[in-house]
């Protein structure tokens, strides 16, 4: 936690002292008047306590998804072999740190944010060879996104089929929420000191596609590995 610290220097003056000296006698009085004016300066020092910057951070994206088939005891003899995998528990939070519902203050610059996700190349390589190697045109790569625990205001993609009708560099946005959403001090309080609280969704994608029927494998008896297009997710402020 870090602290400013104010310090502020005060002159304080001193009141001025008027000092009689005289002599009296029954014909007259005199007066001599004394003054002195001095400054003492006196250092103030204070400390303010300050919580972290709000920020959005997202966990749990995989870094690579393995696919196989529902039933691993089948193997590709020139029908459609289906494969599919998982993405579970990716989690999108504002948070004052790394750890989801650190206090934090937005200081008066409240965002949205949306997780984008973009992918390069539509094609499934296969190895030992390419002889089984297949296209997203021939058989699409379809991510299904499910919501498991948004919060109020969030904005969630139910699925998307990455095909023939998608371009290199397209994207798809799973969730987003609105800077207007999260600009709500009665819904959502990040600084409150007791019970603070915090706009968040959590997601699973669910991925499928199928190596097409037809295909004769150069080698075949052998153990083939694919791989597929590169999706990349991107966590975008909004303003």
């Amino acid at each position: 936690m870090r602290k400013k610290k104010l310090a502020a220097l005060f002159a304080i003056p001193v009141s001025t002292l008027l000092v009689i000296v005289g002599t009296q006698s029954s014909i007259i009085a005199s007066a001599i008047g004394v003054e002195g004016v001095g400054e003492t300066p006196i250092t103030t020092e204070a400390s303010a306590d300050t919580i972290e910057m709000c920020g959005w951070r997202i966990s749990g994206v995989a870094s690579s998804i393995t696919l196989a088939n529902t039933d691993p005891t089948l193997e590709y003899v020139g029908s459609e072999y289906a494969l599919s995998g998982v993405d579970e528990d990716i989690l999108i939070y504002l948070s004052g740190g790394g750890t989801e519902s650190t206090r934090c203050s937005f200081y008066g610059d409240y965002k949205g944010a949306q997780v984008k996700v973009s992918w390069t190349g539509t094609t499934f390589t296969s190895a030992p060879d390419t002889s089984l190697n297949w296209n997203t045109s021939d058989k699409a790569l379809t991510i299904a996104y499910t919501d498991t625990g948004c919060s109020a205001d969030w904005v969630t993609e139910s699925s998307v089929s990455i095909n023939a009708a998608f371009e290199t560099g397209d994207e798809v946005i799973p969730a987003k929420i609105l800077a207007a959403s999260v600009d709500t001090a009665l819904e959502y309080s990040p600084d409150s000191v007791s019970s603070p609280t915090f706009p968040s969704c959590g997601f699973s994608a669910d991925y499928s596609t199928a190596i097409p029927s037809g295909k004769v494998p150069t080698a075949p008896g052998t153990t083939y590995s694919f791989t597929g297009p590169t999706l990349t997710s991107t966590l975008v402020l909004q303003p």
